[in-house]
C-alpha cells in the first residue's frame, strides 16, 4: 500500500480523483493501492517556553533568553492530536510513503514535521505539484523526486520556524514585563510591517497642506472645447484677476510636440499582484484574496498561488498552447497570439523561477459564481493579455503664453489599444491640430490643495511589504527590490490580520490605522536602540540567508548560532534599566489632559476617556463613531484648539457626510457639529430625502433659511458607539457604568 499524505483535504480529493474512482473514509481516500491523507496545514509546533521547562510557565525577566537545545513539538489543538493519529495508524500500514504537501519552503516543513513526530521509517518520495489538473498529477507522480533532494529546502524552512520562535518569544516576554500593562507581540516580519504604517501615519498627522491657485483656460478648435492649465500656481486674488482678464484675449502656441509610447503588458501575476488588484478592485482585504485563489487551485482552475515568481519555465510552451485550446472556445480574444507564444523572452525565464512559477490558469472550465467568478475571470484576462503586443499611445504637450504667463494642454490618444482591451487603460483623448494661436473663451481660477500620503490599504501594504517600503513604478526594479521585502507571499495576509488582532492596527473600510499602542510599541524600541526590529533590512536578510541555506552555500548551524546572539543582544537590552524607566514612562504617558476636569485622557481598546471617570467626568470620544474613525492625534487637536480637523462619516442610511467632533465646555459634552452650509445657486439643487425614499428639491425659503443657521447642529458624540447607536456609556474594559 502507497500513502500519500497532503496538506489539506481538497488536495487529497483532487490527487484521489485522478487515480480513478475513490472510496472516500473518515479520515482518508482509497484508490487501488493508494491511500491518500491530509493535514490541515500545519498540524505541529515547537512547544511553548513551559515544554523545556516547568519555571518557564511564570513570566520572569530573568529566566530570559529562553533558548531551547533539543525543540520539542506538540500537536497545535486537540482535532490535530486526532488527525495526526489517524495519519500513524495509515503509515504503519504503508510500504512506502508520499509527500503531496504544497510545493515550497512551508508545505515541505509540514510534512518533514508530520514525518518526525510519527518517526517510523518507510521509504519517502516528494510529489512536487504546481497545479492540481489530473494530468499534472499523473504526470509528477510518474517523475517524483527522492526526499533527499529537498534536505536543503526544508533545513531552510526548520531555521526559520526556530528563528521566528526565538525572536518572538523572547522579544515578546521582555517587552511585555517591561512595559507590563499590556501583552505585546513581536515578530521579525510583523513588527517592521507595522513600522511602515506608523511611519505614514506620521507623515499624515504632520503634513501642513499648502493652498494654492492655477489658472485653466478653455478655447474651441473646431467646435469641440479643450482646456489648459498654468504653469505656475498663483495667491486667490492674482489668480482671479488673471482668469478675469483672460476671457476674450488671444494665446500664443509656443511649443507643440508628438511622441509615440508604446505600453507593454503587465508581466504574469503572482500572489501579491493578485492581492493588490484585489484590493483595489474588489476591496478585499489580502487574507480574502488568499482565500479565493486557493479555493480556485484546490478546484484545479488555476496553478498554486503563493509564488512569487511572475514567470514561467521555458519547457511550459507546450502546455501553454494546451490552455490556449481549452480556453478559447469559452473566453474571448486574440488567443491565436498565445498559441504562437508571442511575447516568449518576457514570459518565459528559467532564472527567474524559484520553487513556483507565475499564476496562470490550468485550461479546466467550471462554472462559477461570486468572488471565484470574478477572481478566475481576472487570472485568465492578465494570462491572455501577457501575450498581446504593446498598447500603443500618442502623448501630446502644446504650450501656450499670455506674456508672462505660460498654460500647458496635455493629451494622450490611444492608436493601438491591444491589451487595453482585456484590462483596461487610459481614456483615449482628442489631439489638438497644428495651432499657431487659440482664443479664450472661459478662464477659471481653481483652489487646490496638496494632499497628504494616503494611508494603507491590505494592497498598498502588500506592495510596501514586497519592496521593504521603497517605491518602484518599474515593474522590472520592483522584481529586484522584492529581494529586500518584507516576509513571503505566504506569510503577508496572516501578518496583517495579526497586526489587527493584536491591537496594532484597527480597520477603518479598506485603510489601515495604526493605535496608540502600535505607535508606542515602534517609537519604544527605536528609543531603546532596538530598531533593528523593525526594519525590513532585517527579514530581508533573512530571506537571503534562508536562501542561502538552500543552495547550500551557507549551515543552518552558522545562522541558528548568530540568530541566537541576537536575541541575547535584545534581551540584554531591555534588562537594562534605563531602558525600562523609558519604555514605563512611555507607556503610561496619558494622550493629554481633560478639558471637563483636572484628569488626563487615557486610550482603552475602544475610547478615548478620562482618568476620572469612577469620579462621573464625562469625557469619552469613541475610536470607531458614526462609522469614522478617530485617532489619537484626532483627540489631542479636540482638546487643544476645540474641534478636530473635519471627518468623513456614514449616515444610517448609508451616506457618507463631512463633520467635526468638537467640544461642548457649556454641557461638559463631545458632540459632532456640521460645517455651515453657505446659500448659493448650488445649494438650491441639494436633494432632502423623505422617509418613503423620493426625492424633493428644496424650496427657495428653505434654501435660505439653512443658510442663515449658524453652525450649531450639534449631536452628541460621547455617548454614540461604534455602530453610531446609542448606548450606555462604558469603562474602561467596555462594562456599562449604571
Amino acid at each position: 500500500m502507497t500513502l500519500i499524505v497532503t496538506e489539506k483535504p481538497s488536495v487529497a480529493r483532487q490527487i484521489a480523483s485522478a487515480l480513478g474512482k475513490p472510496t472516500s473514509r473518515k479520515t482518508f481516500l482509497k484508490v487501488g493501492d493508494y491511500v491518500i491523507t491530509y493535514a490541515f496545514g500545519h498540524l505541529l509546533q515547537f512547544g511553548y517556553p513551559e515544554a523545556y521547562g516547568e519555571h518557564y510557565k511564570k513570566w520572569r525577566l530573568e529566566d530570559l533568553p529562553i533558548v531551547p537545545r533539543e525543540w520539542k513539538l506538540i500537536p497545535i489543538s486537540k482535532s490535530a492530536q486526532k488527525q495526526l493519529e489517524e495519519i500513524r495508524k495509515l503509515w504503519q500500514e504503508a510500504d512506502e510513503v508520499i509527500s503531496a504537501t504544497d510545493a515550497g519552503r512551508e508545505g515541505e516543513l509540514i510534512f518533514r514535521l508530520i514525518k518526525e513526530h510519527i518517526g517510523l521509517e518507510k521509504p519517502v518520495r516528494r510529489l512536487w505539484l504546481q497545479s492540481l489538473t489530473p494530468e499534472e498529477i499523473r504526470e509528477e507522480l510518474g517523475r517524483m523526486r527522492d526526499l533527499s533532494e529537498l534536505e536543503r529546502l526544508y533545513q531552510s524552512a526548520l531555521a526559520r520556524a526556530k528563528a521566528d520562535w526565538l525572536v518572538g518569544i523572547n522579544a515578546s516576554r521582555a517587552f511585555t514585563l517591561v512595559t507590563p500593562r499590556e501583552v505585546f507581540s513581536i515578530g521579525r516580519v510583523q513588527t517592521p510591517t507595522l513600522a511602515l504604517l506608523v511611519d505614514r501615519e506620521k507623515e499624515i498627522q504632520q503634513f501642513v497642506p499648502r493652498i494654492y491657485f492655477k489658472v485653466r483656460v478653455g478655447f474651441s478648435v473646431n467646435e469641440h472645447l479643450f482646456w489648459a492649465e498654468s504653469l505656475r500656481e498663483y495667491e486667490e486674488q492674482d489668480a482671479k484677476a488673471l482668469a478675469a482678464e483672460l476671457v476674450g484675449q488671444t494665446l500664443q502656441v509656443t511649443h507643440q510636440e508628438l511622441s509615440e509610447k508604446k505600453a507593454m503588458p503587465p508581466l504574469l501575476p503572482d500572489l501579491g499582484d493578485l492581492q493588490k488588484f484585489a484590493s483595489r478592485a474588489f476591496k478585499w482585504s489580502a487574507q480574502k484574496t488568499m482565500k479565493v485563489l486557493q479555493s480556485l487551485y484546490e478546484k484545479a482552475l488555476i496553478t498554486y498561488p503563493r509564488t512569487d515568481s511572475r514567470f514561467l519555465p521555458t519547457d511550459m510552451k507546450k502546455q501553454v498552447r494546451s490552455i490556449a485550446k481549452a480556453l478559447n472556445q469559452v473566453v474571448q480574444g486574440n488567443w491565436v497570439l498565445v498559441e504562437s507564444l508571442n511575447n516568449a523572452a518576457r514570459i518565459f525565464n528559467d532564472a527567474k523561477v524559484t520553487d513556483h512559477f507565475a499564476i496562470i490558469p490550468t485550461g479546466k472550465v467550471q462554472e462559477l459564481k461570486g468572488d471565484e467568478q470574478r477572481m478566475y475571470e481576472y487570472i485568465v484576462a492578465r494570462f491572455l493579455a501577457a501575450f498581446y503586443p504593446p498598447a500603443v499611445e500618442i502623448h501630446q504637450t502644446t504650450d501656450f503664453a499670455y506674456g508672462d504667463h505660460k498654460f500647458r494642454h496635455y493629451a494622450v490618444h490611444v492608436r493601438e489599444p491591444s491589451w487595453y482591451a482585456l484590462l483596461g487603460g487610459p481614456q483615449s483623448e482628442e489631439l489638438l491640430p497644428d495651432l499657431q494661436a487659440v482664443q479664450v473663451n472661459d478662464a477659471r481660477a481653481e483652489k487646490r490643495q496638496t494632499q497628504p500620503p494616503p494611508r494603507y490599504t491590505d494592497g498598498t501594504l502588500i506592495a510596501a511589504m514586497e519592496t521593504g517600503g521603497r517605491v518602484a513604478e518599474d515593474e522590472e526594479i520592483a522584481q529586484i527590490l522584492k529581494e529586500k521585502g518584507i516576509g513571503t507571499p505566504a506569510t503577508r495576509a496572516e501578518i496583517i490580520e495579526r497586526l489587527v488582532e493584536m491591537g496594532y492596527v484597527q480597520r477603518h473600510g479598506t485603510q489601515l490605522i495604526p493605535t496608540t499602542k502600535g505607535i508606542m510599541l515602534i517609537d519604544a524600541l527605536r528609543e531603546v536602540k532596538l530598531e533593528s526590529l523593525t526594519q525590513p533590512e532585517l527579514t530581508g536578510e533573512w530571506e537571503r540567508r534562508l536562501r542561502l541555506i538552500e543552495s547550500g552555500e551557507e549551515t543552518p548551524q552558522a545562522f541558528m548560532w548568530a540568530i541566537e546572539e541576537y536575541v541575547r543582544q535584545i534581551i540584554e537590552t531591555l534588562k537594562k534599566e534605563e531602558s525600562a524607566h523609558l519604555l514605563r514612562k512611555k507607556q503610561n504617558m496619558p494622550i493629554a489632559r481633560c478639558p471637563f476636569c483636572d484628569g488626563f485622557i487615557l486610550e482603552g481598546q475602544k475610547s478615548f476617556y478620562c482618568s476620572n471617570w469612577k469620579e462621573g467626568c464625562s469625557f469619552r470620544v469613541w475610536k470607531n463613531m458614526n462609522g469614522g474613525v478617530l485617532t489619537a492625534d484626532d483627540v489631542r487637536r479636540l482638546v487643544a484648539e476645540g474641534r478636530t480637523r473635519m471627518k468623513r462619516f456614514k449616515s444610517k442610511a448609508g451616506r457618507t457626510y463631512k463633520a467635526f467632533v468638537v467640544l461642548d465646555m457649556e454641557e461638559k459634552k463631545v458632540a459632532v457639529e456640521y460645517p455651515q452650509r453657505a446659500a448659493s445657486s448650488s445649494a438650491a439643487d441639494t436633494e432632502l430625502a423623505h422617509g418613503d425614499g423620493e426625492v424633493a428639491k428644496p424650496s427657495v425659503d428653505e434654501v435660505k433659511k439653512r443658510a442663515t443657521k449658524k453652525h450649531t447642529n450639534t449631536k452628541d458624540a460621547s455617548s454614540t458607539d461604534t455602530k453610531g447607536t446609542k448606548k450606555g456609556t462604558r469603562n474602561a474594559r467596555g462594562r456599562k457604568r449604571k
